[in-house]
């Protein structure tokens, strides 16, 4: 038997200055001739193992922004065609990043083996799984051990060879993030035979020890679940995915140490490489029950997502849509949702990804292109900055028209020529208790999302260059010019203490900057429901139409006293929902399903949802009918999969604001607790104003 060590191992090459990390490196103690342990070096390295490892590298990248040139002695502030042409920015790339192979000796002592058990599918899109047929085998037992804390792994049985083995090992750390303690040192065995080797069992390395592991764990699925409680729930997969790009890049920074290459330590310590960018991407939108895997380029040194949008792959590269030196509040959408052609036209190549993207749905002008702030989604639109036109715009990915919500009035004056200003806006955009964000050259505002109404909380000495919101906390950076050289020191305040709303709820699980805490807050006001608990709202289950049927019933004020009528057989008479169900059946708001049966714990779906809310609309006569032939859901992409029953209600909700599909209806969908929240905030919002 020969032993075998295999290190994924980060190194500096100090003498051609490039950063290397995550290489492959092989270790060997054998008692094998020279010679022999030589023709094994030469056949590892002409297999180029290397080229399978998990890189994490981008090439340097800058942002820079031009000036306006001088006025003349006619016309004040203009800007010069150069910055005209070239817009308020150009991005240059430095050179690619290499791997290192490096070959050292270590004697490697042999360790008891455990059983094979277990499930796991992350890998489903390696490259390496239609190549070798024990693939997924060997990675659901080592998957397995490794998620038990286990020691070692017996692999006989499998036959496995080293040169398999390797690979799907290398797999584990492209594809199962939640395993970010995994040392890249593993330790194994294989059978005698220079050329047929087999492995007969593993030992893995953990990086920290079972309560370190324990502690870091839980800090990882904390950080996992607070960012998925801000995705809202009627969210199209393209906005999903659009939604935590611009989360992540906005939050996050470059690792300039190139020492961070997990999504733990990215959550952690807000930075990290491609390859921590990558990981925690793909949790996240596996979280959201979207796929995700990673494309691999050894020839540039870099690794970025491709994701599954409905049905077909795309591109997503959210280091190189993040400038460097970090800019607070800076999003760009330059690598988002492209097909295998737009990204190796623009700069990528070489990679390795069992996935062709050839989809076009957003080759062509969506609403992204140029947008260099966060998207924010608020009340079923989304905004942003176009900084061309210098103003926050309301619209849809459908690119369905777009509405002016905020205009930036001040320019970024050049300090040493008060007649010259930066070209373009350079403000963050976040949402704080459902309200926008934004900042100006002295000022930072908060803006209603609808009406555009804005106030003034926070007037710091200097000029803002950009702002963001993370966690309740204002990050604000001043500076006298848009053009870092890295290090600058970004300021904070906590919103609640500059003039923003200090009203809270007592919910620990909706968080300031989520899209449901208004109207979380509202129907707490109205009393129209409550929280599971003291501290938890529930955002996420299943709101049934008993209910639903409730909460109407309580939005308009009835007296459950006065409505005593068994409405329905299986409605009990002594059931809290008995009168409220009651009620809706004597005014026509809900029918059963025609076999006297009601089956009230069932859960609501959108389409029932939009049909009560429709009909208790015209009961309470508000909101506006919609014209007679008017199709206002015609550029839903899944309008005739709406029961024909539900397309009017549908329709007046949509005609009304009370529409929560997103680009989709989604008709057959589940209503969860925070949709009904923002149904019931938005219906009680347009019973004000009618």
């Amino acid at each position: 038997m020969r032993t075998v060590r295999i290190s994924l191992s980060r190194a500096q090459n100090q003498a051609s200055g490039s950063r290397i990390f995550q290489g492959l490196s092989f270790i060997f103690t054998s008692n094998l001739i020279p010679e022999k342990f030589m023709k094994i070096v030469e056949y590892m390295e002409t297999r180029r193992r290397i080229r399978r490892a998990s890189p994490s590298l981008l090439p340097d990248a800058e942002e820079f922004f031009f000036l306006s040139d001088p006025p003349s002695d006619s016309v004040s502030g203009t800007v010069s065609p150069d910055a005209r042409r070239y817009g308020e920015k150009a991005k240059l790339f430095g050179p690619r990043k290499l791997f290192s192979l490096v070959m050292a000796a270590l004697l490697v002592l042999m360790l008891p083996a455990l059983p094979v058990s277990a499930v796991s599918e992350f890998a489903s899109y390696s490259p390496n799984r239609a190549r070798i047929p024990a693939y997924d085998a060997v990675y659901d037992a080592m998957y397995d051990a490794i998620a038990s804390g286990k020691g070692s792994l017996d692999l006989y049985d499998f036959r496995v060879s080293v040169d398999d083995f390797l690979d799907i090992y290398s797999d584990l750390f492209t594809t199962a993030p939640e395993f970010f303690f995994l040392s890249p040192r593993v330790v194994y065995h294989t059978t005698d035979g220079v050329f047929s080797q087999h492995v007969v069992d593993v030992y893995f390395n953990y990086d920290m020890n079972r309560d370190e592991r324990e502690a870091a764990s839980a800090l990882y699925e904390n950080e996992l679940s607070y960012i998925v409680s801000l995705v809202p729930d009627h969210l199209s997969e393209a906005e999903r995915a659009l939604f935590v790009h611009d989360y992540l890049i906005a939050n996050y920074a470059y690792d300039e140490t190139e020492t961070i290459y997990d999504a733990y330590r990215l959550f952690r310590t807000r930075t990290g490489v491609c390859q921590a960018y990558a990981l925690a991407y793909s949790a996240i939108l596996r979280e959201l029950g979207m796929e995700s895997a990673l494309a691999v380029s050894p020839e540039m040194g870099h690794a970025w997502n491709v994701i599954r949008v409905d049905g077909e792959w795309y591109h997503v590269d959210l280091v190189y849509d993040d400038p460097q030196p970090d800019r607070t509040g800076r999003v760009l959408h330059d690598y988002f949702l492209l097909t295998d052609d737009q990204i190796r036209g623009k700069d990528h190549s070489s990679w390795e990804c069992a996935v062709n993207c050839t989809s076009r749905t957003y080759a062509k002008n969506p609403l992204w292109a140029g947008v260099s702030s966060r998207m924010v989604p608020a009340g079923g639109s989304w905004y942003y900055i176009d900084s061309t036109a210098r103003k926050v715009y309301r619209s849809s990915l459908s690119r369905a028209g777009r509405e002016e919500v905020f205009s930036f009035g001040e320019r970024w004056m050049y300090e040493e020529d008060s007649r010259r200003y930066w070209v373009g806006v350079f403000s963050g955009l976040s949402l704080y208790k459902g309200s926008l964000v934004l900042n100006t050259p002295d000022e930072v505002w908060l803006c209603d999302p609808e009406t555009g109404e804005s106030l003034p909380v926070l007037a710091p000495e200097g000029v803002i260059f950009g702002s963001n919101v993370y966690k309740g906390t204002l990050e604000y950076l001043v500076n006298d010019s848009p053009n870092l050289e890295g290090g600058e020191t970004v300021s904070s305040a906590r919103m609640d203490t500059i003039g923003a709303s200090s009203a809270t709820i007592p919910f620990t699980d909706v968080p300031p900057e989520s899209i449901y805490y208004p109207a979380v807050k509202t129907v707490g006001e109205l009393g129209l429901f409550l929280g599971v608990a003291d501290d938890r709202f529930d955002t996420v289950s299943p709101f049934s139409r008993a209910m639903f049927v409730t909460v109407m019933g309580r939005f308009f004020g009835i007296d459950p006293a006065e409505w005593t009528d068994t409405a329905f057989r299986d409605v009990p008479a002594d059931a809290w929902y008995a009168p409220y169900v009651s009620w809706a059946a004597s005014n026509g708001i809900v029918e059963g399903l025609g076999d006297g049966r009601l089956d009230p714990s069932s859960s609501l779906t959108r389409e029932q949802m939009y049909k009560i809310t429709a009909l208790c609309g015209g009961l309470l006569g508000i909101g506006r009918p919609v014209p007679a032939g008017a199709d206002v859901l015609r550029l839903l992409p899944d309008r005739d999969s709406i029961s024909e029953w539900a397309v009017e209600g549908t329709s007046w909700c949509r005609a009304n604001g009370l529409y929560l599909g997103g680009e989709t209806v989604g008709p057959q969908k589940v209503v969860t607790r925070g949709e009904a929240a923002l149904l019931f905030a938005a219906l009680a919002k347009l019973a004000g104003n009618s």
